[in-house]
């Protein structure tokens, strides 16, 4: 993301914007229209109450936060609830590199910088997306002063917090002790603290399946063992831009999950050459690199997956949907986003789900 975008993104969830109803359809393009506006993956004419993509009634609702929030669902053990699968999609979809079903892909669990659900990075983000139907969440975790793995995306505890620091330099105890910013998100997180990786991972047990994501630190071991703490092998996946990151990773525990991100389109066939026979079960692919290299990862027997934050950004501000349809005409199989209320929303609606 850019710091434009961050910057704008910050302001419009501390200010708490929604957009208004909009009255008019955004310009598009034609030839999506007319390849779109017959089918979504053929799946058959599209109903003509869809065949905007300015849809108001979908930003209109947000989840119930008792769904999700830790003070709802805290039982009398003191343990939060989580909710029960809410996709449509068999769960083995995620895993099946062969499953072309269009699916979601929560940011920071369903709390990314244009959330309205749930502080990002928490179980109850984490809860949050899997009350709204997506079938994987997204994770930052990084190692405390004394090797624990918990889930933050900066390197400090600043931003989201109500403490100081680096997390490299602190304690889990004083990680742990810290309270989660809310801000002004529906919902009670008072109860809220930093989770660690094996909690999250025991969280989405059964429900959804979490992409690792290893850029945030070298200690590839701690995450590894983590993953192995939560008997989570068959429900994580090892998600990174550095293939050394996961060549160390399949040397410690081979049955690992994995997932690439390549730069470039030529990229896109080098590293799947270096991991040959296997294949890894989703490509991560630059928006630019998306129609060539989608292309060549369907070719290889496995899925194409993107981030539309942009498009994120265009239905926060003026509720135009198009950036979501013109991902999967692309070819994407994998939109991850800050908004999966949106997506799962309107994907719904146009029947692609």
């Amino acid at each position: 993301m850019g710091p434009w975008r961050r910057r704008l993104a910050r302001t419009i969830a501390t200010l708490g914007l929604v957009p208004p109803a909009c009255t008019g359809v955004a310009p598009r393009d034609a030839g999506i229209d007319a390849t779109l506006d017959d089918a979504i993956d053929d799946r058959g004419p599209v109903p003509d109450i869809v065949r905007r993509d300015t849809a108001p009634d979908v930003l209109r609702p947000l989840l119930d936060p008792t769904l999700f929030d830790c003070t709802s669902l805290r039982g009398d053990g003191g343990a939060s609830a989580v909710p029960t699968r809410a996709s449509p999609i068999p769960i083995a979809c995620a895993l099946d590199r062969s499953c072309r079903t269009l699916q979601v892909s929560a940011h920071r669990g369903a709390g990314g910088d244009l959330g309205r659900l749930a502080p990002e990075d928490t179980l109850s983000a984490y809860r949050a997306g899997i009350a709204a139907g997506v079938e994987y969440v997204e994770t930052d975790p990084r190692p405390t002063q004394d090797g624990i793995i918990v889930n933050m995306h900066d390197p400090t505890v600043d931003r989201t917090t109500d403490g100081t620091g680096a997390v490299a330099d602190m304690t889990f105890a004083q990680v742990r002790a810290l309270h989660i910013r809310t801000g002004t998100l529906p919902g009670d997180f008072s109860c809220e603290r930093v989770p660690t990786l094996v909690e999250l991972l025991q969280t989405c047990r059964g429900r959804v399946v979490v992409l690792v994501d290893a850029n945030k630190t070298d200690r590839v071991d701690l995450l590894v063992q983590a993953i192995r703490d939560a008997d989570a092998i068959d429900w994580a996946i090892f998600d990174t831009s550095d293939t050394n990151k996961i060549d160390r990773a399949l040397a410690i525990e081979p049955r690992l999950h994995f997932m690439i991100r390549p730069d470039t389109v030529a990229d896109v066939t080098s590293q799947l050459d270096h991991y040959a026979p296997r294949v890894p079960v989703i490509v991560e692919l630059r928006e630019a690199n998306l129609i060539a290299g989608a292309v060549i990862v369907h070719a290889r027997g496995t899925r194409a997956f993107i981030d539309v934050f942009g498009a994120d950004l265009a239905a926060t501000l003026n509720g135009d949907l198009g950036g979501y349809r013109r991902a999967v005409e692309a070819g994407a199989d994998i939109l991850q986003t800050d908004r999966p209320d949106f997506v799962i929303s309107y994907y719904r609606m146009r029947g692609a789900r």
